[in-house]
């Protein structure tokens, strides 16, 4: 192990120096003759013009490079399958025989009687086994990448028996960047602060990325959580890609800490894998592919571990989501070295080191993919066929989705279904099922008996029963839940299923009854209606909103309209009628909505559209608190929200810049969880001021909890004894009183009195504007830390607060849930001119939980509008210090 250190660490102090293309061959691929690659394909180390581990790649280069193999190489394709937020390409390069190469189509052809138990069973012999090597998905890991840029030279170049006896019997598909903004966020970062000779010390500031980090992409987001989801353009990407060809084997490359050496798979037995995958993906293609793994790291005196930490309960990752498809998806973890060198407890780790590791694993994956064949290929087709023997074990045939008064969220959570290869029927008549009304055609039927049942669960069913208390990340991901749609089990598919959808509705707004010269309405319960609201103010239109329902429209066919009805009037614009209609008419097109135009302003029934019940709602003007202290991934979900499904230009300001910031230009300042030590005692008061001069403030998480310490509101939490720890043991000092223990010990105790990312119910009053546009009140919210809110003694406050009996999937230790049950969600608190918004969770997690983010977006948009009565309970502040 000393001698592998040494001989990285001397190949990284070289860098000032020439070193020859074969000294990188002999230290990446030990034991491979230089004659042995194929000359006309040139090294990385050749076309890039450095040696590979001595600067770190970036994203066109790595680009390039992959180009060039396929221009100088007939084994290899190189295809883009979309583009980011910043406009890099996602690539993957293909990488087989010629004679594979010209006939791809037809191997993804072949190898569809894998997944399709109704096809006749295929030659084994004569299908290739795919395996997928993907790298970067945290694009601040990135020894990834650069080990991928060697094991596409290898795989092209190399002349071997043994290489090509793999390309005839493989396609081997190398995703070098799956997260491309990420990686040269981290790139630029390391190539600009590293020095020669390079400082080893952990402190240097080449060790230490500035926030918020290159691990994730532009909004911040952890791309290998959203496998389920599909949220970001690179995720949907890739997933048609993976349905392309459904990988037998998929391995995703990643760093661990310095002080680790490296992990791969099997995972901990039972506790953290899923039960619904076949025991056969962990115990025994697991482990026959470990083997050829522990060998590749042996030959190069590399230390390993397996079986202890990491999980593959959830398909939202990359190294999971695989195994729900019929293949083996593996995490791979090197110990980093952040750096071109880093100190650690196992000696200075190097960059060239942490790359060979990741080179030699991707080499064994090749070679025991293809050795294994056959059991790969055979396990592929009987996950499938024991799906449909699954589902009919399972008592719910069928699921029931869909909101009759929301098309937009109803046709986007259809759309993950479809990109998950999910059979999806139209309803086929109107039902009344579970005290919910589904209409046809506005609503759809899941039969559970198909291939993609595992999938199918994950995205619909309640899990509550773990082997263990220990967890990697969330326990709870049910994407039904999250879009918070009307759901119904049933067991009997054929009572309402209709024809197969094989596309999401193409949804076109438009105004119902033509121009109007009184007014155009627009239900708030579409999705895309705070999208048209923002487009409305930018194009100059002033829009009201109902705190009241009513009922207008023809006299022979009237339209009840709920709460947070958008009312435009035409005599209250600047503009003529005719512009007002082009207007409306343009916005309703670009949102998908349908505005509905009136002649008058006597309703049918509730309030008329002159009440003052009807309200102008100001331009929203938003800023959000980012940078040091502040947690990266509620700034990019809040950032989200804002720019691509509200259209909002939120100014981000930076923590140490707000003792400056005129916050007098806003409407509402956003300060998600995070520590706020940047923020003195003036910058506290300014923004107290601010507040209670009529802004609007909202806070996630913790930052609920600074609030209220901070005395800018006047809530109260729910402290649970212990600091912070429901049920823990503690003596009368508040300290655990269980000797000390080892710190996996110490995870595995702490781990029993957890909230591990679970889903909980609320009650949610859709009468107050955080509220308007939900249709019921049961309401699904996430949770994944310990804001315990307090309801808030004034009645009319509390917009939503978690039921007697909240938890519906995921853990949570017994102590916490005493503490969630009945606890507040969401209060709105009464500050002077203006309100805070307190939330006790992320009501915008991962971007996929659009339940809440509707809250969320209310408060943004709403919240200067909220004018809290007293009501009965509410107590002075003499009294509130008092209680």
């Amino acid at each position: 192990m000393l001698k592998a250190y040494l001989s990285a660490a001397l190949l990284t102090l070289g860098l000032a120096q020439t070193v020859p293309a074969s000294a990188q061959t002999s230290y990446f691929f030990p034991g491979a003759q230089p004659s042995s690659f194929d000359p006309k394909v040139p090294t990385p180390e050749q076309f890039l013009g450095y040696p590979i581990g001595s600067h770190y790649t970036r994203t066109d280069q790595i680009v390039a490079y992959l180009r060039e193999l396929d221009r100088v190489s007939d084994r290899v394709s190189l295809r883009v399958l979309g583009t980011t937020f910043e406009e890099r390409p996602q690539v993957v390069a293909t990488i087989t025989t010629p004679e594979n190469q010209q006939n791809l189509a037809r191997l993804q052809q072949d190898r569809r009687a894998l997944v399709d138990p109704k096809l006749p069973a295929p030659n084994y012999g004569k299908l290739p086994v795919v395996v997928s090597l993907n790298f970067g998905v945290h694009g601040n890991e990135s020894s990834s990448s650069e080990a991928a840029l060697l094991l596409a030279y290898y795989l092209t170049a190399s002349t071997s028996p043994e290489t090509q006896q793999w390309l005839q019997q493989s396609v081997v598909t190398v995703d070098p960047l799956e997260n491309p903004d990420g990686r040269d966020r981290a790139s630029h970062w390391f190539d600009q602060n590293k020095s020669w000779p390079n400082p080893t010390d952990p402190l240097d500031r080449e060790h230490t990325e500035a926030w918020p980090g290159g691990r994730t992409n532009h909004f911040y987001t952890d791309l290998n959580r959203d496998w389920l989801s599909l949220t970001q353009p690179e995720s949907r990407a890739r997933m048609a890609f993976f349905h392309e060809w459904y990988p037998n084997v998929m391995i995703d490359f990643h760093e661990m800490g310095t002080n680790g050496t490296y992990y791969f798979e099997p995972s901990k037995p039972h506790s953290t894998e899923n039960d619904l995958i076949p025991r056969a993906t962990y115990e025994v293609l697991n482990v026959h592919l470990a083997k050829y793994f522990a060998k590749s790291l042996d030959n190069l005196g590399s230390l390993y571990w397996t079986k202890e930490q990491f999980d593959n309960l959830s398909p939202i990752y990359g190294s999971t989501y695989p195994d729900f498809q019929g293949g083996v998806g593996i995490t791979f973890e090197v110990g980093s070295s952040r750096g071109l060198a880093q100190e650690g407890t196992n000696g200075v780790v190097t960059f060239p080191f942490t790359i060979r590791n990741h080179v030699a694993t991707g080499l064994a994956t090749v070679r025991g993919a293809v050795e294994e064949k056959e059991l790969y290929l055979r396990h592929q087709r009987e996950f499938f066929t024991s799906a449909l023997s699954e589902a009919k074990k399972f008592p719910t045939k069928a699921y029931v989705f869909g909101n009759a008064q929301d098309a937009t969220l109803t046709n986007k959570f259809l759309a993950v279904l479809l990109q998950h290869k999910i059979e999806v029927h139209e309803l086929g008549k109107n039902v009344t099922l579970d005290q919910q009304n589904f209409e046809k055609g506005k609503a759809y039927v899941v039969p559970t008996a198909q291939p993609q049942y595992r999938i199918i669960n994950s995205l619909f069913e309640e899990l509550t029963t773990f082997h263990d208390s220990v967890f990697y990340d969330v326990t709870g991901w049910s994407q039904a839940h999250a879009y918070g749609l009307a759901v119904s089990k049933q067991k009997n598919a054929n009572l309402v299923q209709g024809v197969a959808v094989q596309a999401p509705k193409t949804l076109t707004g438009e105004v119902r009854g033509g121009q109007s010269s009184y007014a155009y309405l627009l239900p708030w319960s579409d999705y895309n209606a705070p999208r048209a609201l923002t487009a409305l103010h930018r194009a100059g239109i002033v829009a009201k909103a109902s705190f009241k329902p009513f009922r207008a429209g023809p006299a022979d066919r009237p339209t009840d309209f709920g709460y947070g009805t958008l009312v435009i009037p035409v005599a209250a614009q600047k503009q003529p009628a005719d512009s007002v209609f082009q207007i409306v008419s343009r916005v309703s097109r670009q949102n998908q909505v349908a505005f509905t135009s009136v002649s008058t302003g006597f309703s049918a029934g509730g309030i008329d559209l002159g009440s003052n019940n009807v309200r102008t709602v100001p331009e929203a003007k938003a800023a959000l608190l980012v940078g040091t202290g502040t947690n990266a991934s509620e700034v990019g979900e809040a950032w989200f929200v804002a720019s691509q499904q509200l259209g909002v230009p939120l100014s981000r300001i930076e923590v140490s810049n707000f003792g400056r910031a005129p916050l007098g230009r806003y409407t509402s300042i956003v300060v998600v969880g995070g520590t706020y030590a940047g923020l003195d005692k003036a910058a506290v008061e300014k923004l107290r001021r601010w507040v209670q001069e009529g802004g609007t403030l909202i806070t996630l998480k913790n930052a609920s909890e600074w609030a209220i310490k901070q005395g800018i509101v006047r809530e109260k939490l729910l402290i649970p004894a212990n600091g912070g720890w429901a049920d823990t043991t503690a003596t009368a000092k508040g300290k655990p009183t269980a000797p000390r223990r080892s710190d996996f010990v110490q995870q595995e105790q702490e781990g029993t009195r957890a909230i591990a990312g679970s889903i909980y119910s609320a009650d949610v009053d859709i009468t107050n504007p955080i509220g308007f546009g939900l249709t019921s009140r049961r309401l699904y919210v996430f949770r994944n830390g310990t804001t315990f809110l307090r309801p808030s003694r004034n009645p009319y406050a509390t917009v939503a607060q978690y039921t007697g009996k909240p938890l519906v999937s995921g853990y949570v230790s017994q102590g916490n849930l005493k503490q969630i049950s009945n606890s507040a969600a969401v209060v709105v608190s009464k500050v002077g001119a203006g309100r805070v918004v307190l939330f006790a969770d992320d009501p915008n997690f991962r971007h996929y939980w659009h339940g809440t983010s509707r809250l969320f977006t209310n408060a943004l948009l709403l919240g200067p509008l909220l004018n809290l009565p007293e009501g009965p309970a509410a107590i002075s502040a003499a009294e509130e210090e008092a209680e």
